[in-house]
């Protein structure tokens, strides 16, 4: 047998057995399972009140197309076989038809039974459940470590206090600064925003960063709202020249309020002994007493009158008061 011969006999059975394997059902979940894994690009969408995976036809033939010898997978050897291993997969409900109807990802289910590259199709398959199944318990351990927070350590507590606090502090930095932003470019024409899809809640957590800026001409017939905000920034500035006093009384208001912050100042320092304690009646103890009793000889000796001493003062002009109205009412009755 010629050379030639046996190269053609090897690359038949080498085809043949591709073929096969993408014809049953666990050669397709081992694709699947490796599209899904980060070898296709996957978009988030929203279906039915739901969040789902979605992807544009053209893609899933492309990946295809590109298979390697480190997939550990069949090459596809062209575009054909590759459109009738994405039919296989459309009609053995790895994935279904969709029709994208607004976007940012809304989309609606689709009765077609055909695959295109313009397509969009959503995936029905969700591959290895391990990774879900860790997160479930990790989301279940991780509330009952929070719902247990009357109990931690105050150190616990100190540090979950200075992470919330840094990252309430970090979300508004983030707001602020886009609007400072914003607010300059437009005032020129521009729409600018950074992190333009941060907001939006009809995408996965990676792609709501990015990009990481939008640039864009504003609409016409912006110009007199333009005017108005350079007019009220004018005239914010004229107020804060005029009256550097109050802005600085602000300032310094918001810099003692962080220091608070961080400084653990507004953290409760009731201790749960008090809380439970407080309809209790309470008594002084003997070194509460023998304080008293030291810094009330220490008044008395630097010639200051004691608590006591203004208490029976007190007591003194208030019985001369009643003496003073009960005389008047004996003369009343006389005359």
């Amino acid at each position: 047998t010629s050379p030639r011969v046996t190269q053609s006999v090897t690359r038949s059975a080498t085809m043949a057995a591709q073929a096969s394997f993408y014809e049953t059902e666990d050669g397709l979940k081992k694709l699947a399972q490796y599209l899904l894994s980060g070898n296709m690009k996957i978009r988030q969408g929203v279906q039915i009140g739901k969040r789902v995976e979605y992807f544009k036809g053209r893609r899933l033939i492309e990946a295809l197309l590109e298979l390697t010898d480190s997939s550990k997978l069949p090459k596809v050897n062209d575009k054909a076989e590759a459109l009738e291993i994405a039919l296989r997969m459309l009609e053995m409900n790895f994935f279904h038809a969709s029709e994208r109807i607004k976007k940012g990802g809304i989309l609606e289910p689709k009765q077609s039974t055909s695959f295109t590259e313009d397509g969009f199709y959503t995936w029905i398959y969700q591959g290895s459940q391990t990774m879900s199944n860790l997160a479930t318990v990790a989301l279940i351990v991780g509330f009952l470590f929070f719902t247990c927070f009357p109990i931690w350590p105050q150190f616990m507590k100190v540090w979950m206090w200075y992470l919330s606090v840094t990252f309430i502090l970090l979300i508004f930095g983030i707001i602020i600064i886009r609007l400072f932003f914003f607010l300059l470019l437009w005032l020129v024409g521009y729409d600018f925003w950074i992190l333009p899809r941060m907001w939006d809640e009809t995408l996965g957590v990676l792609e709501s960063f990015t990009p990481l800026y939008s640039l864009e001409k504003s609409a016409p017939g912006q110009m007199y709202w333009r005017l108005g905000f350079l007019g009220a920034l004018v005239a914010f500035g004229v107020w804060a020249a005029n009256q550097p006093t109050d802005f600085d009384t602000f300032i310094s208001a918001q810099k003692d309020f962080l220091d608070d912050l961080y400084s653990g100042n507004l953290l409760s320092d009731t201790s749960q002994e008090f809380k439970d304690n407080i309809d209790k009646p309470s008594y002084p103890t003997l070194e509460e007493l023998l304080r008293q009793e030291q810094e009330d000889a220490e008044a008395e000796a630097a010639g200051e009158k004691t608590d006591e001493e203004m208490e029976a003062e007190v007591e003194e002009m208030l019985d001369k008061l009643v003496e003073e109205d009960e005389d008047e009412d004996e003369d009343e009755d006389e005359d």
